[in-house]
């Protein structure tokens, strides 16, 4: 005898608000360019779905089509924020996003510049849906009581086949789960568990690359051609390295940097950023303390009751004086509470400056460096100095009259054309800057110091990729996108150095210790002294694929799907492709030190690391 669950207009009903939830998972896939994971990915996360109007068929009949309306709400606000993040990171909304909310007023704009007209359209069905219930056309939805006892069963059933699909996904990637691997629904659901579990440390892996990482050094080459000097750092936002020596119609863009680059400065060449969810705040956070940046949210939340060892620490032991300065809100990126933990005894914020020329979304940078003097003036030397600028932030919004290139033709009044402009601001400040230092006395017996924090020109964005390949004169690709300028103006030291060795942020620590004269064991951080190394290495995480890196020869970039064999690699001077399995062992490099990066902060370990080194780490376990 057959079992008779739902009428047709109960079928009807619920088709109309499930039907909608579904062709927006193929919506939201088909926008992140799934590939040949589409259908397969599409269809279990419509099982995830099947199997939570499983459960909410369970309900009380009055609440069935409220919580079926609440789902779709849902659904739909969290597919709407993941297109606009997707537009900019490539990548599904993190759960910890909820932490950042209060980070968005002063980025207002470059979130808003996000947006587009289409996304809307996820909330399309809700309207038809409102519109048939005041018309009275939805049927009330109930289920019988034969049909309530045989949906357990029923659910039961897809979800052991949504767990085989997804074992199967494990086993294809080895553990390496992405959006793209397990879909949008699937992957906050992911995400949502996988913030609150404490992830293990992989052993075997750790153990494999634990002679690399136990390293000791001699740290001869450069070790204090610059002790007991000020030290003036300046954290350049979206600063990268094509813009180095590089000019449009005639005309340089960072002729500043280039001016310092060529007299009394090292200047490695071959150095790449490694943010996390925090971006720019990351970008400091790894420089300071050469471990990475947080998997699960900005790091200076994840970790802010840490003790930790940093390079403003080290410094302080020797007797400096230690302050930062930037342009915004004293608690963006809650900088406010985690400062003192990093070292940071002074930090001067917007709320002790005159806001007198706000562009973007803070202070100028040049009313920053202006601003600063006074304050350098009056700290104890030597002192470390720590600068963090805005005005190149996206959307690289700036007044006329500060667009000082001429650009014409193709770039005019394009994203490039913005960047540029910015840029060129920056560097003509940094040079304002340096005379006041020169004025003031602070010049000669300081070094000055810049990096840029993060990409600021995606290459994943199709119309950026077309306007810096033209630019370029060559495929604007991840190793050139990811590649930023580390600059060491050491005044009258007639140094002219290019350090050729890839590195990234994790290695600024190390690098910066050894040129200040202070000695720090290769074994208590995980970054290299880039003046001291041959062999380096950059990890890369969160915005890439976890297991891709940069070499001295090549790149390689994990495919998003988690599959190994599907990935990417190249030579970075003949820019032909590689044999991936030349790539395995730097994988599985960059797999461990991130792994055990990531238990050392959330286990607290760095006081022990100081103590014993990163080798005591196994013995622990």
């Amino acid at each position: 005898m057959r079992i008779k669950f739902l009428s047709k207009d109960q079928i009807y009903t619920i088709c109309l608000y499930s039907v909608g939830i579904f062709i927006k998972i193929f919506v939201m896939h088909r926008m992140m360019e799934l590939g040949d994971n589409y259908f397969l990915v599409s269809l279990n996360n419509i099982i995830t779905i099947v199997a939570l109007l499983c459960i909410i068929f369970m309900c009380r009949e009055r609440d069935i089509k409220k919580t079926l309306l609440l789902v779709n709400i849902l659904i739909s606000g969290i597919f709407f924020i993941d297109s606009m993040y997707h537009s900019h990171f490539f990548t599904l909304t993190p759960i910890h996003g909820i932490y950042q909310l209060g980070q968005l007023g002063p980025v207002s704009n470059s979130v808003i510049s996000l947006i587009r007209p289409g996304y809307c359209l996820f909330f399309l069905d809700i309207l038809i849906l409102w519109i048939f219930s005041k018309k009275k056309k939805l049927s009330p939805v109930y289920i019988s009581l034969k049909g309530k006892k045989v949906l357990p069963f029923f659910l039961i059933a897809i979800i052991i086949f949504s767990s085989l699909l997804t074992y199967k996904t494990n086993i294809d990637t080895e553990g390496i789960f992405t959006p793209y691997n397990l879909g949008a629904i699937n992957y906050h659901a992911y995400d949502l568990i996988n913030f609150f579990a404490k992830n293990p440390l992989d052993i075997d892996r750790v153990e494999a690359i634990m002679e690399i990482l136990d390293k000791e050094e001699d740290n001869n080459k450069g070790f204090g051609i610059a002790k007991d000097r000020n030290v003036i750092v300046i954290q350049a936002e979206s600063l990268q390295n094509f813009v180095i020596n590089k000019k449009i119609n005639d005309q340089s863009i960072t002729p500043v940097l280039n001016q310092l680059i060529d007299k009394d400065s090292i200047y490695f060449s071959q150095y790449y950023e490694q943010v996390g969810w925090g971006n720019t705040s990351d970008a400091e956070f790894i420089s300071h303390n050469s471990f990475y940046p947080s998997l699960k949210t900005f790091s200076y939340k994840a970790f802010e009751d840490n003790k930790f060892y940093t390079l403003p620490m080290l410094l302080k032991d020797q007797g400096y004086s230690t302050i930062a300065f930037h342009g915004n809100q004293g608690d963006f990126w809650n900088r406010e509470n985690i400062y003192p933990s990093q070292g940071i005894d002074k930090y001067v914020s917007l709320e002790q400056l005159e806001g007198e020329e706000m562009i973007g979304i803070g202070l100028s940078d040049g009313s920053l460096f202006e601003q600063s003097i006074d304050f350098l003036k009056g700290i104890p030397q030597p002192f470390y100095s720590f600068f963090i600028t805005l005005t190149s932030h996206h959307p690289f919004e700036i007044d006329h009259k500060y667009r000082e290139i001429g650009i014409q033709d193709d770039y005019r009044d394009t994203i490039l054309e913005d960047y540029l402009q910015t840029i060129h601001y920056l560097d003509r400040e940094i040079g304002n800057f340096i005379d006041l230092l020169k004025e003031e006395d602070l010049y000669d017996n300081s070094i000055i110091v810049i990096y840029g924090d993060h990409e600021g020109l995606d290459m994943r964005d199709e119309e950026t990729n077309e306007l810096l390949t033209s630019f370029l004169g060559k495929p604007y690709e991840e190793d050139e996108m990811f590649k930023i300028p580390f600059i060491v103006h050491i005044p009258d030291s007639g140094l002219k150095k290019r350090v050729i060795t890839a590195g990234g942020q994790i290695d600024f620590f190390p690098t910066m210790a050894n040129i200040l004269g202070v000695d720090l064991e290769a074994n208590k951080v995980l970054g290299q002294d880039l003046l001291n190394t041959k062999d380096g290495f950059v990890a890369k995480q969160v915005h890439l694929t976890k297991g891709s890196f940069i070499d001295n020869d090549k790149i390689f970039i994990m495919s998003n799907d988690g599959v190994f064999e599907n990935s990417r690699a190249w030579n970075l001077l003949t820019r032909e492709a590689i044999d991936i399995e030349e790539c395995r062992e730097g994988y599985e490099r960059a797999l461990a030190e991130i792994n055990l990066s990531e238990y050392i902060l959330h286990n607290d370990l760095i006081p022990i690391v100081q103590k014993e080194g990163l080798s005591y780490i196994l013995e622990m376990e």
